[in-house]
């Protein structure tokens, strides 16, 4: 048995949710279905990211 699999098994089981109706199910479910927001440190993460790939293109290329 791997180390996961051995966690797994002795990991307590949470409750089972409450039912709920139709429409509290469409709420829960609409608001788990959103895009997530790009923080600032990832925005600046990607946009850094990109100007040194561009620019290591431009030297290899050169």
């Amino acid at each position: 048995m791997d180390l996961q699999s051995l966690v797994a098994a002795h990991m307590p089981n949470r409750r089972r949710p409450m039912p709920m109706g139709a429409s509290a199910e469409d709420r829960y479910y609409r608001n788990q279905i959103t895009l997530p927001r790009l923080k600032l440190r990832l925005l600046g993460l990607t946009a850094a990211t990109a100007g040194l790939t561009l620019f290591l293109a431009g030297v290899i290329k050169a």
